[in-house]
């Protein structure tokens, strides 16, 4: 009986167990299924052809090169100036009566600036001219009494001859017994008398001359004094020495000005020019401009206006602290500029040549540039020659490569991935000559 009964309870222990191994690989046989119906599928469905891979061109602007010639332009800065700038004084010391310009105001040569008072001028002048009119009396005196000793001369040389005659007549009474000693005595004495104030007449006469040239040195004198006091009270108005504008005014009514300080600033706008500083390998290639008769020019925008400069000169050395060199343009065309007032000024350089003008944006790092062959690029190296203002005011590089040849196209554009070998699609093209002053 219980063998019968171990038999009985195997087959039901088996589909049990079969039971949960059957619920522990379900997933894995839907899985395997799964993947056994997408292989049917794959290997029984249509088949796709590949599509095919395109390159990418890019958009670009295009510079014909024309090669010609350019002068380069150098921009730097330049403050307006005038040649002539005076300091005006005077060395006297006066109060100040009237002013009559001001700073800003324009006045013509010779017109009255300032006015000082004359009175202490006045009266040191009639000081000196007295003096003079006294020595000019004396010294007319003086020729007076020489030309009167002049005329003396011949009767003191009568009144000798006199008493030398008397003498005589003496001396020989004497020897006849005819007269005492002191009679002859008295004769002599008469003669000797005589022959002094003879010989001392004389000797006022001879220095008459000495007379009348000590005087006449201090009639020359007071003359002197005389002009000098005359240019101190022509010291008292301060008159405009050119036409020309006020700069500055120092003084005013009531002030009492001090000898050798400067009471007003004039400055000739006849003479204005711009000075401005170049570095010295420009100096030295405006200078031989120069030299060879060749007018340099040079131009500034000032209130909205053009306004053409030429080159007049340069510096003679270069000051301490300064890297370049001054040079000095003057304008043609007579405007009236601000002194002091601070331009940016395009000088042009001497002309170079088979030069190409290229806007800032299509230069390309290591000197390079690219031109278009086939829709691709090619790098190309290139020497920057200077800068260049076109005619439309923009700001431009003159460059030079022997490589480059009139008509080749050149990549105006600015690509960040520029190289050779990458295609290009010229959508607009422009010459390398447009705009060229």
């Amino acid at each position: 009986m219980q063998d019968s009964k171990m038999k009985s309870g195997i087959p039901s222990l088996l589909v049990s167990s079969l039971k949960k191994i059957s619920k522990k690989f379900a997933g894995l046989v839907v899985l395997a299924l799964s993947l056994f119906l997408s292989f049917i599928m794959v290997i029984t469905g249509p088949s796709a052809e590949p599509l095919e891979k395109t390159e990418r061109s890019w958009p670009v602007t295009v510079i014909v090169a024309a090669p010609t010639n350019l002068p380069p332009t150098l921009l730097t800065f330049g403050k307006v100036e005038s040649k002539q700038v005076a300091n005006l004084n005077t060395n006297i010391s006066s109060p100040v009566s009237e002013v009559l310009a001001r700073e800003g105001d324009w006045v013509e040569e010779g017109e009255l600036l300032i006015q000082l008072d004359a009175k202490e001028g006045q009266l040191t002048l009639d000081v000196a001219q007295a003096n003079y009119d006294r020595n000019s009396a004396i010294l007319a005196s003086v020729r007076t009494d020489f030309e009167l000793a002049k005329d003396l001369t011949a009767n003191y040389q009568q009144l000798h001859e006199i008493a030398e005659s008397k003498q005589n007549r003496a001396l020989d009474l004497h020897r006849k017994d005819m007269i005492s000693d002191a009679q002859l005595d008295t004769a002599r004495q008469e003669a000797s008398e005589s022959s002094i104030t003879m010989q001392q007449h004389l000797a006022r006469v001879a220095d008459f001359p000495n007379k009348i040239a000590q005087q006449q040195a201090s009639v020359a004198e007071s003359a002197a004094y005389v002009q000098r006091a005359t240019l101190d009270l022509e010291q008292t108005q301060i008159r405009a020495p050119f036409s020309g504008r006020v700069v500055s005014s120092n003084v005013s009514k009531g002030d009492r000005v001090i000898a050798g300080a400067t009471l007003i600033t004039i400055a000739d706008y006849d003479g204005l020019e711009v000075r401005a500083s170049v570095p010295t390998e420009v100096g030295f290639l405006l200078g031989q401009a120069m030299r060879n008769q060749q007018q340099v020019q040079a131009s500034a925008s000032i209130n909205g206006s053009k306004i053409l400069f030429v080159l007049d000169r340069l510096s003679a050395d270069i000051k301490p602290g300064q890297g370049g060199i001054d040079v000095f343009f003057r304008s043609n065309t007579g405007e009236s500029l601000d002194i002091g007032l601070v331009v940016s000024l395009a000088v042009d350089l001497p002309i170079e040549e088979d030069v190409i003008s290229m806007p800032v944006h299509a230069l390309y790092e290591n000197q390079t540039i690219y031109r278009i062959e086939e829709q691709r690029l090619e790098a190309v190296s290139y020497e920057t020659v200077g800068d260049y203002i076109a005619a439309d005011n923009e700001f431009r590089i003159l460059i030079r490569s022997p490589q480059i040849k009139a008509g080749d196209q050149l990549l105006g554009s600015q690509l960040s991935r520029a190289m050779t070998g990458l295609l290009v699609d010229p959508i607009s093209s422009t010459s390398s000559s447009l705009n060229i002053n």
